[in-house]
């Protein structure tokens, strides 16, 4: 009896889900953040029907049984993304060798909702998970229950796991080699059969994207930034299997070697670059290839460690990698490499929304930054005729809040309506 009862309760929220989606919303923005044009347009109505933006003007026609939002005070922008969203991961107090093998694939899946929805009511209607610390297949599930419609969270594009080399970035090296079972990183491939087969696992089992760690990290032990960690012919065999699959790739990359060898083997999108050097960021800039930086985990990572927050190991590197990481992204800029935001958060997670004026501290164009995390986003998922701009046939992602993050980019961090697919998230106002 009670399990027809749930199944009841399920369709009622599904149905309720689904006329909330159709119900036509009028809503009155005292100012739209259009990202494409770098412009701020005032007094503009949006009328959304069927999940989608249908109207947009200082007038729109609405159906006179429309629902109206008030928002004529604040400043209406696309909905947000986060590139580089760490759902399993939060390193405080901890080390990615202690966390690991101690969290479950329940229990990862049960924060990874709760994170995932954390960042959603911030603003964050769609995110990209590069490569998540979890033994199985935690992140495609939670994606596919949120399209399903059984949870509220924001859109998931989802790379399984970090593919790593033995005793790379996503492996455990803090282990004694004579333990009665051998602990690994998630998934460690090393040569080009391997590799080709850890691509069509990952893809085997949902994967939309592919990440790799082509260095040493800051946050992992006993591994080394500076060094490439796979040969190129590694390197270009994970980019060939996985655009043969037609999917998209990503590295994890520290250390200038381990950035020029992938951006040579043709990957989509560099996550850090923290020693980016010049030739290596007109080459992206000529490749076309994209550049994640990910900057306020250094500045926290620089915090804690500060505090003894982190082990000597990991802050040793963060210093070593800090100063060089604030010139990468000012190369990107100068020579025109696109970027997109993602805050690579193994601090709390509601702490992933100071990203942009992490940014905004680096780059002096405070429309770019918002691009970062908009429209520059959608077109690296492949969405940017679907999101990433409030324009008429687009899906119905917008968020408001009370002060123009133009004018300083910290008013992005007080978002207080939040819609999702023309659904109310949040709204506070």
């Amino acid at each position: 009896m009670m399990k027809h009862k749930i199944y009841i309760l399920g369709v009622i929220l599904s149905l309720c889900s689904v006329s909330m989606a159709q119900a036509a919303t009028d809503i009155h923005c005292g100012y739209v953040l259009d990202v494409e044009a770098k412009k701020l347009r005032p007094n503009q109505h949006i009328l959304v029907e069927d999940g989608r933006i249908t109207a947009i003007g200082s007038t729109v026609n609405a159906p006179a049984a429309a629902d109206k939002i008030n928002l004529s005070d604040r400043y209406c922008a696309p909905g947000l993304m986060d590139a580089h969203v760490h759902l399993f991961l939060d390193l405080t107090g901890k080390t990615g060798d202690q966390a690991t093998p101690t969290q479950s694939s329940a229990y990862n899946a049960l924060m990874g909702l709760r994170n995932a929805q954390i960042l959603l009511n911030s603003g964050f209607t769609t995110i990209r998970i590069p490569g998540d610390m979890d033994y199985h297949y935690a992140g495609i599930e939670l994606r596919n229950a949120i399209n399903r419609g059984e949870f509220t969270g924001p859109r998931m594009l989802v790379a399984p796991h970090p593919i790593s080399p033995l005793g790379g970035h996503g492996d455990l090296n803090s282990y004694a080699p004579d333990l009665p079972v051998e602990l690994k990183g998630v998934l460690i491939a090393d040569g080009v059969d391997e590799i080709r087969k850890a691509v069509r696992r990952e893809i085997k089992y949902g994967a939309d994207w592919i990440k790799i760690m082509a260095t040493g990290g800051v946050m992992s032990q006993n591994d080394d930034p500076t060094v490439a960690a796979y040969t190129q012919e590694e390197l270009n065999a994970f980019a060939d299997e996985t655009h043969r699959h037609k999917k998209k790739i990503t590295a994890h990359a520290i250390g200038e070697s381990g950035i020029r060898m992938a951006v040579e083997a043709g990957f989509d999108s560099i996550e850090h670059a923290t020693m980016l050097s010049e030739n290596t960021a007109k080459l992206m800039a000529k490749k076309g290839t994209i550049y994640v930086p990910t900057q306020y985990v250094v500045d926290w990572i620089m915090a804690i460690g500060e505090q003894g927050g982190i082990s000597a190991n990991n802050f040793a590197k963060a210093k070593q990698v800090s100063v060089q990481h604030d010139q990468a992204i000012k190369l990107a800029y100068k020579h025109g490499v696109k970027m997109v935001l993602g805050s690579d958060p193994i601090f709390p997670m509601d702490e992933a929304i100071r990203e942009f004026s992490a940014m905004a501290r680096r780059i002096p164009d405070n429309w770019y930054v918002l691009q970062t995390g908009t429209i520059n986003s959608a077109q690296m998922l492949g969405l940017s005729d679907q999101i990433g701009s409030l324009k008429v046939g687009k899906q119905a992602d917008i968020v408001a809040m009370p002060n123009n993050p133009i004018t300083d980019m910290k008013n992005i961090e007080n978002v207080g309506f939040v819609m999702k697919g023309g659904i109310v998230v949040r709204n506070d106002y």
